[in-house]
């Protein structure tokens, strides 16, 4: 040891975070077959989901990075609708 440094211990590399991987386009045709009345498109830079609402007078969108969620708000956000109930995207 010279001029007084210690080291405190090994370094570790940063945990890095699992990317999902892009889905393929039949899995995004089944996304977009199962959301009607959405327009539903693969965002790369978010690895996320993006669903615009074709039903609504203003632009309603959703963002999920879980097909099954999306889908699931889709339902909800168009039941809300239907039924004139406040939507909280």
């Amino acid at each position: 040891m010279s001029a007084g440094i210690r080291l405190a211990g090994p370094v570790r590399p940063p945990a890095r975070r699992m990317v999902a991987p892009d889905p393929s386009p039949q899995d995004l045709a089944a996304v977009q077959a199962a959301c009607r009345g959405w327009a539903v498109m693969w965002s790369r830079w978010r690895r996320a989901y993006t669903a615009f609402a074709t039903f609504t007078a203003g632009p309603l969108i959703l963002d999920e990075p879980d097909p099954a969620r999306l889908m699931q708000r889709c339902r909800e956000v168009q039941y809300a609708v239907a039924h004139g109930q406040a939507v909280i995207a």
